[in-house]
């Protein structure tokens, strides 16, 4: 693989990333959702998806002891890919001229859609680690999910009242089960030795 390719990636991942000032680019239009942001970060982590999935029959080791940039690539649209669903959800609430950060808010609707979107990207995240025997994939969507549930748990359901909170300890609970599932039957189950799958 290039030099230059590696470079382009790691520069876009950096900008996109670990630069503040990209939500100060351009004021706020007045159209949510549908924005500068969904192309810009969308197309960004395509690139990136399409660059693991190009790169997996060659040899892309950059370094013996680093993981292959196959498997990098992936997880750089993985994390753009959240960023971009906070970004839309604060894009969606914010009043002012720029996006800001709100993840405990005054408003409940916010704070359970922040909530709720990480949820779901948890859930689909850990359908694409199964799919892809991604172990990493899968302890990261479990994790996210963990951190959704926290959330809600000891943030989002003390605002909640009477049949709501009921409704929402049952699917605490159910989410608890199948995290537990998740964890045995696709992160902690061990791989059979060779020798034992060859007999």
């Amino acid at each position: 693989m290039p030099l230059f390719a590696v470079g382009l990636f790691t520069v876009v991942f950096v900008r996109l990333a670990l630069n503040p000032e990209v939500l100060r680019y351009e004021p706020r239009g007045a159209i949510r959702i549908w924005n500068w942001y969904l192309y810009t970060y969308g197309v960004c982590a395509a690139a990136f998806l399409a660059g693991g999935r190009l790169l997996l029959k060659t040899d892309d080791t950059l370094r013996p002891e680093l993981p292959r940039l196959s498997s990098i690539l992936p997880a750089g649209a993985v994390v753009l890919l959240f960023l971009l669903l906070n970004i839309e959800i604060a894009d969606y609430f914010a009043t002012g001229p720029t996006i800001t950060f709100d993840f405990f808010s005054s408003a409940l609707v916010q704070d359970l859609t922040y909530t709720l979107g990480w949820a779901l990207f948890a859930v689909a995240l850990l359908g694409a680690g199964i799919a892809a025997h991604s172990k990493p994939g899968r302890i990261a969507a479990i994790a996210l999910l963990s951190v959704a549930m926290g959330k809600c748990a000891f943030h989002d359901l003390w605002r909640l009242g009477g049949l709501y909170r009921v409704g929402s300890l049952v699917g605490i609970a159910a989410c608890a089960l199948l995290i537990t599932l998740a964890l045995q039957k696709f992160v902690l189950a061990a791989r059979p030795e060779p020798s034992e799958a060859v007999s």
